[in-house]
C-alpha cells in the first residue's frame, strides 16, 4: 500500500469517524431538546386550561352563592317548611325566575324541602335529589350529563339558623366543550381529555373524544391503569408523561391536571408519532449539514495526504532514477517537520471551529434571553404606576373598555368606583411630598389586597384611584367599597412620631342603559365623587342613587 493511501485511511479514522460520532451525539441531544420544548409547551397549555376552568368554576360558585343569599327565597322556604301551603309553590317558582334574571348561563334552578321533597323549579320539571351527596358539606359542584353537559351546584339553604331546604342550580357546561374544541398548541393529533370518577372509582370520560364522538359518560378507563394519563390525573398527579397509553392504547405525550373542587381529571395529549415527526423534520437539516461536513473532510484529507506524500514520491522517483544510472537528480527538499506542522495546524483549525461554534451559540442564547427579559420589563413598566406599583391610567381605561363591552354584550353587570384621598394637599404641604408618596403607596397596597382577583385597580391621577368591578351586583359591590373605605380609615400611618389619619371619598356608578360608554362611566363616577366631597368626605356616593336634579345636571353636562 502506498503512503498516500495509508495517510488517507489514517485521516479518515482520525477525523471522519469522530465527526460521525459527534453528529450522532448532537442529533440525539437536539432530539432531547425538542422533546423538552414540546413537553414544556404541553405543560403550559394544560396549566392555562386548568386556570380557565378553575376561574369558570369559581364564577359558578359565586353565582350559586348569590342565588342562595336571596333572603326572600329563604324566607318563603322557611314559611313553607312551617305551613306546607301549596299556594307557596307558585310564589317560590316566581322567586326562582327573578333570581335567574341576568344569569344566562343557568339552565335550571330547583329547590327541595329539607327532607328532599321537590318543591319548584324554573322549568317546572321535577328532578330527584339525594341529600347524601353533600357528605356533610353545605355545598358541592359536579358534572352531570342529560341531553347536554351540565355543571350542577347544590347548596344548603338556611333561614334563622335553620335548614329550610336545598337549591340545585344547573349551569351550562358549554365552556368545557369550547375548551375541548380549541386545540391550539396541541398539533394535528392532540386533544383534550376530561374525566370524572364513576361509582367504582374508574375514569369516566365527560366529553366527546376526538376519536370517539360517543364517549361522553359512556367510555371508561379502569382505575388500576396507572400507565394511562387520565387515571393519573384523577389521582391528583399533575405530571408530564412520555410514551404513555391513551384510551386507544396508542403511545402519547401527555400533561395531566387535577381540579380538586369538582374531582375532575384534565389531560392535554399529543401522539408520540407526531412528536417524532416534528423532531425528524427539525433534525433533517442537521443531518444534511453533517454529511456535507464529512464530505468536505474527506476531500480535505485526500488533498492533505497528497501534499504530505508528494516529497516521498519525489524521493522514490529520484531513487529509481539513480538506480537506472542517471545521476542527474535534483535534490528533494522535504521535511517531516512540515508534515507535523500541517497536522498540528489542521487540529488547531478543527478545535477553533468547534470553539467558535460553541461561543456563537452561547452568545445567541445570551442575547435572546436578555432581549426577552428586557421586553418583559418594558411591558411591566408600560402598564404599571412607577410609584405605587398598581396599574396606570392607560391600562385601566383599556381594560374598562373591554369589561364594559363584555358586560353590554352578555347583559352582565359592571361597576366603576373612583376614590380620592381627602385633604391630600394638606399632607403634602405640611408633611412633605415624601410623606405623601408613602401615603399613596400604603393606600394602594391596602386596596389591592382587599379586592378580589377578578377586580381591576389602578392609579389614574395624583391622589385618584379607580376600581373596576365586573359581575357587580349592587349590594355586594357597596359592601366591598365600604370594606375598602373602612380599611383605609384604619390604616396606621406614623411619621416622626405623629399619627396621621387618612380617609377617602368614593364615587360609584353602575352600568345602565343611559350610561353606555366608558367615558360616560368615568364622568358619572367622578360626579358622584365630587358630590361625596361636597357633602362631607369619607363617604360613598352612588351616582345611580343621586337626586334627580343632580343627575339632570350631569346629563346636561355630558350632553354639552
Amino acid at each position: 500500500m502506498r503512503l498516500k493511501h495509508v495517510l488517507v485511511v489514517c485521516f479518515l479514522a482520525l477525523s471522519v469517524l469522530p465527526l460521525f460520532v459527534s453528529f450522532g451525539m448532537l442529533q440525539s441531544y437536539s432530539a432531547t431538546q425538542y422533546r423538552n420544548q414540546i413537553e414544556d409547551k404541553l405543560n403550559a397549555v394544560s396549566q392555562l386550561a386548568k386556570q380557565r376552568l378553575t376561574a369558570a368554576i369559581a364564577r359558578i360558585e359565586d353565582n350559586t352563592t348569590l342565588l342562595a343569599n336571596r333572603t326572600l327565597l329563604r324566607q318563603q322556604l322557611g314559611e313553607y317548611a312551617q305551613t306546607r301551603e301549596y299556594a307557596l309553590y307558585d310564589t317560590i317558582e316566581n322567586s326562582l325566575r327573578d333570581a335567574k334574571k341576568g344569569m344566562e348561563q343557568i339552565v335550571d334552578i330547583s329547590v327541595f324541602a329539607p327532607n328532599g321533597q321537590f318543591i319548584a323549579s324554573i322549568n317546572r320539571t321535577a328532578t330527584s335529589f339525594d341529600r347524601a351527596m353533600l357528605k356533610g358539606r353545605d355545598r358541592i359542584v359536579f358534572l352531570r350529563h342529560s341531553q347536554e353537559l351540565i355543571v350542577r351546584s347544590i347548596v344548603e339553604l338556611e333561614f334563622d339558623d335553620n335548614i329550610v331546604g336545598y337549591m340545585v342550580a344547573d349551569f351550562s357546561g358549554d365552556f368545557i366543550l369550547d375548551l375541548v374544541n380549541d386545540q391550539t398548541g396541541l398539533g394535528e393529533t392532540g386533544e383534550w381529555l376530561f374525566a370524572v370518577r364513576d361509582e367504582n372509582g374508574d375514569a369516566l370520560f365527560a366529553v366527546p373524544l376526538k376519536y370517539d364522538a360517543r364517549a361522553a359518560f359512556i367510555r371508561r378507563v379502569a382505575k388500576d391503569r396507572l400507565d394511562v394519563p387520565i387515571t393519573q390525573a384523577l389521582l391528583g398527579q399533575e405530571i408530564n408523561m412520555a410514551n404513555a397509553h391513551d384510551y386507544q392504547e396508542r403511545p402519547v405525550m401527555a400533561s395531566t391536571r387535577y381540579i380538586k373542587s369538582m374531582d375532575i381529571g384534565l389531560v392535554a395529549k399529543i401522539n408520540e408519532s407526531e412528536v417524532t415527526a416534528i423532531i425528524d423534520e427539525a433534525n433533517k437539516y442537521l443531518v444534511m449539514l453533517g454529511f456535507a461536513l464529512v464530505l468536505i473532510a474527506i476531500v480535505v484529507g485526500v488533498l492533505i495526504a497528497s501534499l504530505i506524500a508528494k516529497p516521498v514520491e519525489q524521493l522514490r522517483k529520484a531513487t529509481q532514477k539513480l538506480a537506472s544510472g542517471d545521476f542527474d537528480v535534483q535534490p528533494v527538499e522535504a521535511s517531516w517537520r512540515e508534515a507535523k506542522d500541517l497536522a498540528a495546524s489542521f487540529t488547531d483549525m478543527a478545535e477553533s471551529i468547534h470553539d467558535l461554534q460553541e461561543n456563537l451559540q452561547h452568545k445567541v442564547e445570551e442575547r435572546t434571553r436578555d432581549l426577552d427579559e428586557a421586553n418583559q420589563r418594558l411591558m411591566e413598566i408600560s402598564v404599571r404606576d412607577p410609584l405605587t406599583g398598581v396599574h396606570n391610567r392607560r391600562y385601566v381605561m383599556e381594560r374598562l373598555e373591554q369589561e364594559a363591552s363584555r358586560a353590554r354584550r352578555y347583559n352582565g353587570q359592571l361597576a366603576v368606583a373612583i376614590l380620592d384621598i381627602d385633604h391630600f394637599k394638606q399632607v403634602n404641604d405640611t408633611l412633605g411630598h415624601a410623606t405623601g408618596d408613602e401615603v399613596l403607596i400604603g393606600l394602594a397596597f391596602c386596596v389591592e389586597h382587599t379586592l378580589r382577583t377578578s377586580d381591576l385597580f389602578g392609579r389614574i391621577g395624583g391622589e385618584e384611584f379607580c376600581i373596576v368591578i365586573p359581575e357587580a351586583d349592587k349590594e355586594g359591590t357597596l359592601l366591598l367599597i365600604e370594606r375598602i373605605r373602612s380599611a383605609i380609615e384604619a390604616l396606621p400611618f406614623n411619621f416622626d412620631g405623629k399619627q396621621l389619619k387618612v380617609t377617602c371619598s368614593f364615587g360609584v356608578v353602575f352600568l345602565a342603559e343611559e350610561i353606555d360608554s366608558t367615558m360616560l362611566l368615568m364622568e358619572c363616577a367622578d360626579k358622584a365623587l365630587y358630590h361625596a366631597k361636597e357633602t362631607g368626605r369619607n363617604k360613598i356616593v352612588v351616582y345611580n342613587d343621586m337626586p334627580k336634579d343632580l343627575l339632570a345636571e350631569t346629563s346636561k353636562d355630558n350632553a354639552g
